[in-house]
């Protein structure tokens, strides 16, 4: 149930009406509401000019919250509003009314109006924290399921045009956790000695038929003979110029897709709504 909101401020409410209904919901769950309250939006520029002036007061006859909002912060508006809220779910318990002096200075002077105003002050700003958090936790939630969603999109068209492959060609077959030249060659049936593995971080360029030996360190000749004897790595690795292109144009119908995808309130893929 929404409370009503009366303005006659005029105050631009754009940003700031979802959450005084969202606060009102998240109190009403909380403590059990029968009846919501009038939120009234008032200006006194007079009012505005006074360092200790009102920022809100709430009538327990006509169940209207007041709030000042000359030159104040939304979020300073709401904790005024969560601070009344409290007075409202006292009233509707009946024990806002306790008697005895309430003119200027109250707190000090009545002990029981210092009480349920000393209520106010911690249960309103103790609740309304928990509305925030809730707010920026579902959003956050909302935003990674969103980014998740995403990823799972593009993994897919990606692997539908071949630009991703389901698995990689060659495995981390050594188990270095990262695949080298080592798993490339281990991959194709090509055994090297350990004393004869490739240090890719010392290495140099090698062709097919020459080792850098001035990098490598020495090798015996059963050694050289096997790098001699190994199918050549970067006519294999290295895309042919046909096929590069092919590649480069599926990329860019990826990237369209994904722009009319982005657009589109429902995507399918395979006969499956995945947005």
């Amino acid at each position: 149930m929404q409370c009503p909101i009366k303005n006659p401020s005029n105050y631009d409410l754009t940003n700031l009406e979802s959450h005084v209904h969202g606060m009102y919901d998240h109190f009403a769950s909380k403590y059990g509401f029968q009846k919501p309250p009038t939120m009234v939006f008032d200006s006194d520029h007079d009012n505005q000019g006074e360092v200790l002036g009102k920022t809100a007061y709430y009538d327990p006859q006509s169940f209207e919250i007041h709030v000042f909002v000359d030159g104040r912060h939304s979020k300073d508006i709401l904790r005024s509003i969560a601070h009344e809220l409290i007075h409202h779910k006292q009233n509707l318990e009946g024990r806002l009314d306790v008697g005895g002096y309430s003119g200027p200075g109250y707190y000090l002077e009545n002990d029981k109006l210092k009480e349920v105003e000393h209520e106010a002050m911690l249960e309103g700003n103790a609740t309304m924290r928990e509305y925030e958090d809730t707010v920026k936790y579902t959003e956050t939630k909302n935003m990674s399921l969103k980014e998740w969603k995403n990823n799972e999109l593009n993994q897919l068209l990606m692997k539908k045009f071949g630009i991703l492959k389901e698995e990689k060609e060659f495995p981390d077959l050594t188990g270095d956790g990262k695949v080298t030249k080592a798993d490339i060659l281990k991959g194709r049936g090509v055994e090297l000695d350990e004393d004869a593995e490739l240090d890719e971080a010392h290495c140099g360029k090698r062709d097919d038929d020459e080792l850098d030996e001035a990098h490598c360190g020495k090798r015996d000749d059963t050694t050289i003979a096997k790098e001699k004897r190994r199918p050549p790595l970067e006519k294999d690795v290295t895309p042919r110029d046909s096929d590069f292109k092919a590649r480069v144009k599926a990329a860019r119908a990826v990237k369209e897709s994904l722009k009319k995808i982005a657009n589109a309130k429902k995507v399918f893929l395979n006969n499956k709504r995945i947005k």
